[in-house]
């Protein structure tokens, strides 16, 4: 049977009769519904449900025309023989075409179901969270007072909200004369209703958000009330606390009304980074972007954190930031002050309270609930560059895991970073190229580093180059980095990296080059004051008596440097002044206090490793590792004075003490 054949045969058994039916009825459904489902107070998307729900049936209906109408036709038409026998038709013919029809129709109705649920409902799993526009509508504040006298407050409410919000840029705004010109134009044509205004908002300006809100006298007192809402589904985003002033006053209410909405506006799409439990004052939030802004200016970012806390004493964030400036600058009695002075409430959220937890455990030194509490805050915000950095220097210089820097930074992407101007960009850089050479993935190190080197001028990159140059035994391109460093960067950097890469050839049981190194940075100081790379370039050459003199002065100048008080005492010994040794050793031991975090029983294994007493050192350095003391470019397994340790069992288990 041919489709021809079959459309006439369709015809004849008034199959298009019963489909057009259910078709023309569908139809009508739909006009009725798309007309009454807002005075019938169904939803909006009732029409859409119906019209699935009739695409559904289409199919349905054309299988059920066939069991009811057609089976019993053909059931009637059964032809007979004179022996009584069934005359058959051609097998699949009329039947066949059926099906493989109703196979289509079915197909195309799933289809159009399918694309019709996911143009109209799979977009709606948080539309609370996607803006349909981003406009912001403000209506009028209700005067609630039964005063007429306080009407003109409801206009200066809104209009001090809309100037912040144009002002800072904050969204594109419908104010309250917009919305009463179009309700002036359209009264005539509407049914007034109380909720008439927000009903010309939502149908013909489609804005993300509206703001509302209303206030009312208690005694002398105003009493301000406001809300944000979904301008789409007009459920409500945010209430924001009653803000209260003397009634002869209302603007100081107004203002403070307006900081707290457009801290919520300027945050709201930040949730997850979000360490507030409520929106900050927008002008305290300016605050703490200046301070972010003037990170490697100590005093200045300082100054923009305390004006950011006096504005607005509940804001959480630069309390924290405060905390972890002291702590950074190794001001620990400060930072543990400043700690404790915030409150682990009950109502502190989940971000807050592993944070206050995190400071408390940096501040004891236990690096493994350290690593674990950072994970978290990293599990919380993957993508703040500044939680991810943290991160990143924990897990190697806390806990010594290097295997786990990669996954970490690749949370990220750099290529449209700003990194001349981001701390933490350059820092992340960084430890990722340490990482590496710990995992002694010299060449991958090289690779990765060589082009951010030669575009920003940052010393720890470089030197962190240097140092895979070195391992990787590319002498000539650690000479043509440390050339160019002499040429277009500072004395102070050459001379840091010259020692830096100095040890680094040590670390290698290199002396020659090494003293090489050596050599030329201490001739450097011929005509000079000598400092303290001059007296560490001589001790690490192995020239003490030299070196003596030099560290003497540096400790008569500075008592509190431990380094080079150790030094002088390593000095000493070698210089066979055994008194002396003893007596700057005694020194060391005497300024043992709270927050040490290990460092004084450090430098002792430094000494004890020097004059070859290898019980004590390995002693002193497991509890310089127990009390928090950290796996650095300089410390542990990258430590001249422990490489004739580092195949003893005893030395590995201190490399993973805290794994």
């Amino acid at each position: 049977m041919n489709l021809k054949q079959f459309f006439k045969e369709c015809n004849q058994k008034e199959v298009f009769k019963k489909l057009s039916i259910y078709i023309v009825s569908s139809w009508i459904l739909i006009q009725v519904l798309a007309i009454t489902w807002e005075p019938l107070g169904l939803p909006k998307k009732s029409v859409t449900i119906l019209l699935i729900i009739l695409l559904i049936g289409f199919p349905i209906n054309v299988y059920l025309v066939w069991k009811y109408h057609l089976l019993p036709l053909e059931l009637k038409e059964k032809k007979f023989d004179e022996n009584g026998t069934e005359i058959t038709k051609k097998k699949g013919s009329f039947k066949k075409m059926y099906f493989y029809a109703l196979s289509v129709i079915g197909f195309f109705s799933i289809i159009s179901t399918i694309l019709i649920i996911e143009n109209n409902f799979s977009t709606q799993v948080n539309l609370s969270a996607t803006e349909e526009s981003g406009k912001i509508a403000v209506l009028k504040f209700g005067n609630n007072t039964g005063d007429e006298k306080y009407d003109i407050i409801s206009k200066m409410a809104a209009d001090w909200i809309i100037h912040g919000i144009t002002e800072n840029q904050v969204g594109q705004v419908v104010s309250p004369k917009i919305v009463e010109n179009y309700a002036e134009i359209l009264k005539s044509s509407l049914v007034q209703t109380p909720d008439f205004n927000e009903k010309i908002i939502k149908d013909y300006f489609n804005p993300g958000k509206i703001i509302i809100g209303n206030f009312y006298l208690k005694e002398d007192k105003l009493l301000f009330q406001s809300t944000i809402k979904n301008g789409k589904l007009n459920t409500t985003l945010i209430s924001f606390k009653l803000i209260e002033c003397d009634s002869d006053n209302p603007i100081e209410c107004i203002e403070k009304l307006k900081q707290i909405i457009l801290g919520y506006l300027i945050t709201e799409n930040k949730q997850q980074l979000n360490l507030q439990q409520s929106p900050p004052e927008f002008e305290a939030y300016q605050y703490v972007l200046d301070a972010k802004a003037n990170f490697s200016e100590e005093d200045i970012y300082l100054d923009y954190l305390n004006k950011a806390i006096a504005l607005d004493t509940n804001y959480f964030e630069p309390k924290l930031l405060r905390v972890g400036h002291f702590y950074n600058n190794g001001e620990f009695e400060k930072a543990d002050s400043l700690r404790n002075s915030i409150p682990l409430t009950s109502n502190r959220n989940e971000r807050q309270r592993n944070l206050l937890n995190l400071y408390e455990a940096l501040l004891l030194g236990n690096n493994t609930k350290i690593y674990n509490l950072i994970l978290k805050e990293y599990n919380l915000a993957p993508f703040d560059i500044e939680s991810n950095s943290s991160t990143m220097t924990i897990a190697l210089q806390y806990v010594n895991k290097p295997e786990d820097i990669e996954g970490i930074y690749k949370e990220i992407s750099m290529k449209e970073m700003d990194i001349e101007n981001c701390m933490s960009c350059k820092y992340r850089i960084y430890i990722k190229g340490l990482a590496g050479i710990e995992l002694k993935k010299y060449k991958e190190v090289i690779k990765f580093l060589e082009e951010f080197a030669s575009t920003f001028d940052d010393l720890n990159i470089k030197r962190t180059l240097a140092t895979a140059y070195v391992r990787a035994g590319k002498d000539n391109e650690m000479q043509n980095l440390l050339t160019k460093i002499e040429l277009i960067s500072s004395t102070k950097d050459w001379e840091d990296i010259s020692l830096f890469i100095g040890k680094e050839y040590l670390l290698l049981s290199d002396k020659i080059k090494s003293n090489t190194i050596f050599d030329k940075l201490i001739s450097s100081y011929d005509t000079k004051e000598k400092d303290k790379n001059y007296a560490y370039a001589l001790y690490y050459k192995g020239e003490f008596k030299k070196a003596i003199p030099v560290l003497e002065n540096l400790n008569s100048k500075n008592k509190s440097d431990k380094e080079t008080l150790t030094k002088l005492a390593i000095a000493y010994y070698k210089n066979s002044e055994f008194t002396k040794a003893q007596d700057a050793i005694n020194k060391l031991n005497i300024q043992f206090k709270k927050y040490q975090f290990g460092e004084i029983d450090y430098y002792l294994a430094q000494y004890y490793a020097a004059i070859e007493d290898k019980n004590n050192s390995l002693e002193h350095l497991l509890k310089s590792v127990a009390q928090g003391y950290n796996y650095t470019p300089n410390t542990f397994q990258n430590d001249v004075h422990f490489l004739k340790y580092k195949d003893l069992e005893e030395f590995k288990k201190i490399l993973k003490f805290w794994q």
